[in-house]
């Protein structure tokens, strides 16, 4: 089962770790507690989740429209073509970059050469562990590694002014607080082996060495390969969110939805309330500033935010459940527990359980309520989604630009 809907309706549940933009941390912790010294002593403090109260049925409030013969466009643009492949690389090569490869004109190291050289280094005649490598690339002039990473003191300075082809004895002694026990403050002998010294690439020097030694493949041509296997997967995914974030919006949309009221603004309390303690340190007194200082609105312009979100992802729920219902849908628990920690281990939860304590605002079992719903309706968009004609048109892209979709709700 793949966490298509999981996903894209996670934010109904208003996760409190996307939250914020440019959102600051506290001592909260992850599962919807807090932690309070008072008098040197801990009280920890869990929040009730107002909605956890209600068990809406979806048939109740929705009154479906032809779920069985759905058609939908959408206009995105998957296809990769080859100047893209290209383009992708350049990228890369720059942001990834400088990377260097022999320069056969130059013989002598001077001030601002990056130097290959292979090294290995001895305490009392013997080789001693993490002390040796090969093909490492070395501003001998500034004790560093090309990255920046600086070495220790007397590390490179036999190489100045060397030759290619040199092999140098260099005695250095480690510092007396150097991380390494056995080592600090032992005198050892690093001999270097020359390799050559580099020159900056451009991409006119990519070659099957190159694609080699960054991609581990043989060839340009597999490079690019890869490249463009990456892009494909990447306009998938793409293909795949769009679609069903357009199915979605279509039943959204063409079904009947009735938002009871209390259940919307138990939901909206249930997320300010998490909101504050995540954010403010569960003093409300801080959320005004708070909110006027990192989301650049008023307290009240929030919770209209808040609100108009939170009722499209209810209205997503609901359509989503009478469809589950409709069709008769029921949540087998081994797949449902093999789903759940391969949801948690994905969003870098340490178990289902804290995965659940958050998105249930502290209580575990209200989480995983909530998230076997979620996949219920999982199953149930990908049945309507077997039946549904879909079709792909790309030159419609630019009209529809800052049109909203109701399946992807993003809250700060």
């Amino acid at each position: 089962m793949k966490k298509r809907v999981v996903a894209l309706m996670l934010g109904a549940m208003l996760l409190v770790s996307a939250a914020g933009c440019g959102a600051k941390e506290n001592n909260s912790t992850v599962e919807g507690t807090e932690t309070e010294s008072v008098g040197g002593t801990e009280t920890e403090e869990t929040v009730t989740a107002a909605s956890s109260a209600f068990d809406l049925k979806g048939s109740d409030y929705v009154k479906l429209c032809d779920y069985n013969n759905v058609s939908i466009t959408i206009t995105g643009d998957y296809e990769v073509e080859d100047e893209e492949v290209k383009t992708t690389f350049a990228e890369m090569f720059t942001n990834y970059g400088p990377f260097y490869k022999a320069d056969p004109d130059k013989k002598t190291i001077a001030e601002g050469d990056i130097v290959d050289v292979d090294y290995v280094g001895k305490l009392d005649g013997e080789a001693f562990e993490g002390g040796s490598a090969k093909n490492q690339k070395i501003d001998v002039y500034k004790n560093a590694s090309v990255t920046g990473t600086g070495y220790i003191e007397g590390f490179t300075e036999g190489l100045k002014g060397a030759s290619v082809g040199d092999v140098i004895d260099c005695d250095v002694t480690f510092p007396e607080d150097y991380g390494n026990a056995e080592l600090a403050g032992k005198a050892v002998v690093f001999t270097f082996t020359v390799n050559s010294i580099q020159k900056e690439m451009t991409l006119e020097d990519v070659d099957d060495a190159f694609a080699k030694e960054q991609f581990q493949v043989e060839t340009v041509d597999e490079m690019y390969g890869v490249v463009r296997d990456s892009l494909e997967q990447q306009a998938e995914y793409f293909k795949q969110r769009d679609t069903y974030m357009a199915l979605q919006s279509y039943l959204v949309d063409n079904c009947t939805v009735e938002v009871p009221e209390d259940y919307l603004a138990a939901r909206v309390s249930d997320y300010k309330n998490q909101y504050i303690m995540y954010y403010c340190g569960g003093d409300e007194s801080k959320l005004e500033e708070y909110i006027s200082t990192y989301e650049g609105k008023t307290v009240e312009e929030m919770e209209a935010y808040w609100k108009d979100n939170m009722e499209q992802s209810i209205r997503l729920e609901l359509v989503m459940d009478a469809i589950a219902e409709d069709m008769k849908l029921t949540v087998d628990d081994a797949e449902f527990e093999a789903y759940a920690k391969d949801m948690a281990a994905g969003g870098g939860y340490q178990s289902p359980e804290a995965m659940y304590g958050l998105y249930g605002y502290g209580d575990a079992e209200y989480g995983a309520r909530y998230f076997k719903e979620l996949y219920l309706y999982d199953l149930a968009l990908e049945k309507v989604l077997e039946k549904t004609s879909v079709t792909v048109d790309p030159t419609l892209a630019e009209s529809e630009e800052g049109t909203e979709t109701v399946g992807e709700t993003e809250l700060p």
